[in-house]
């Protein structure tokens, strides 16, 4: 239900650019449930390194807006947010995400109950609100070219890695405090940081983060 629930803060956008609509809704939806309490951080980034890599693009491929494999639909336009998540933090000094993104086009009327919205719109929104051009770039690199991602080094610069027993996390990553800011939650950490110090918040939020359900 979250994923469907992500879909109606969302433009209904045109059948070449249902990749985003999917992706979003296939990224946003373990992520919201980790910042509600839900799930533990270690069973989304596990999930992630297991599924991400059936967005890459396969023989033949002709981009995002070309290619309309269920694969690159839903995992190839997860991958797009996913990198256009670490990309708005890199830029923002950690301070703004994707999900300020998709705030602002849902503020600027940006629902699934629209029709009149085009990409290069909504992206627009979404980077003004973040003062990037992130969404722009990355939509002119993945829509009609088959990019491949260098997952194997995302997942060591935010410290992920997985075996058949468990998540392990490095704190020492270059992208280790962006990692815990995709997953961060606003309100919890508002609420939090009157129980525990700054030092004290980030430790229980590393231990947190280390725990599969």
């Amino acid at each position: 239900m979250t994923h469907e629930f992500v879909h109606l803060a969302f433009p209904d956008m045109p059948p070449q650019h249902h990749w985003i609509e999917e992706g979003l809704a296939t990224y946003v939806e373990p992520i919201a449930r980790v910042q509600a309490g839900q799930l533990k951080s270690a069973r989304i980034w596990r999930d992630m390194i297991r599924d991400m890599p059936k967005g890459e693009p396969e023989a033949g491929d002709r981009g995002l807006d070309n290619t309309h494999t269920w694969a690159r639909t839903y995992w190839g336009g997860a991958l797009f947010c996913l990198r256009a998540d670490i990309a708005i933090r890199q830029s923002t000094s950690n301070r703004m995400g994707l999900q300020d993104a998709l705030r602002a086009i849902v503020a600027k009327g940006g629902t699934l109950d629209k029709e009149n919205w085009f990409m290069e719109g909504v992206l627009k929104v979404g980077d003004e609100a973040t003062g990037t051009k992130v969404l722009e770039q990355l939509y002119g690199e993945m829509k009609d070219k088959p990019l491949q991602v260098d997952l194997a080094n995302i997942w060591a610069q935010l410290g992920v890695a997985a075996d058949r027993r468990k998540m392990v996390f490095d704190d020492r990553a270059q992208l280790a405090d962006i990692r815990r800011g995709i997953t961060r939650s606003p309100a919890r950490e508002t609420q939090m940081a009157s129980r525990f110090t700054t030092e004290e918040y980030d430790q229980k939020e590393s231990a947190d983060e280390s725990k599969v359900p």
